[in-house]
């Protein structure tokens, strides 16, 4: 993991919007993301989390911290004869997931393929088409406090779904 100075964002959001950030960092890892959110040399400093970079309009530099979640893999965690638990880094793009899920046969996601973005961004706001929402197939997250670097988990009550929202 290394902190670069003056990245250009273009790539990394999908209006391709030329705007530079002052420090950039990618994180594969949960420890990464622990390490530079607590990282002193960036506490003070303004920090945008960036997933995909679809629901991202720049008008400007940014003069802080940029992290982009990069954090990837899923595997099934459990099932049963009625359900599959599927575990998903925050970095994966959506439609990747729902796409492994529907060439394994696992019913249920098929309705939203094709959403830009990447999984950890689908709670922020109950990401839905063609009659579905995440949280008809969500069970929990598990999410880094920026403040105190501590991972918490989030159940489906206490993530407040709406019509494209959450508590996030």
């Amino acid at each position: 993991m290394t902190v670069q100075t003056n990245v250009q964002l273009k790539p990394f959001n999908t209006f391709g919007i030329e705007a530079n950030a002052k420090y950039f960092v990618e994180v594969s890892t949960i420890e990464e993301l622990q390490n530079i959110l607590q990282n002193p040399d960036y506490q003070s400093i303004e920090r945008l989390i960036l997933g995909g970079g679809s629901n991202l309009l720049l008008t400007k530099d940014f003069d802080g911290l940029v992290i982009k979640i990069c954090i990837k893999g899923f595997e099934v965690i459990r099932e049963n004869d009625e359900n599959i638990w599927i575990k998903s880094g925050a970095g994966v793009v959506w439609h990747d997931l729902v796409m492994h899920c529907v060439n394994q046969n696992y019913a249920g996601m098929e309705n939203l393929s094709l959403i830009p973005g990447t999984v950890g961004a689908a709670p922020m706001q109950n990401i839905g088409a063609y009659g579905i929402e995440i949280k008809e197939v969500f069970e929990e997250l598990e999410a880094i406090e920026i403040e105190t670097g501590k991972i918490r988990t989030f159940d489906k009550p206490t993530c407040n779904f709406g019509y494209r929202e959450s508590i996030f």
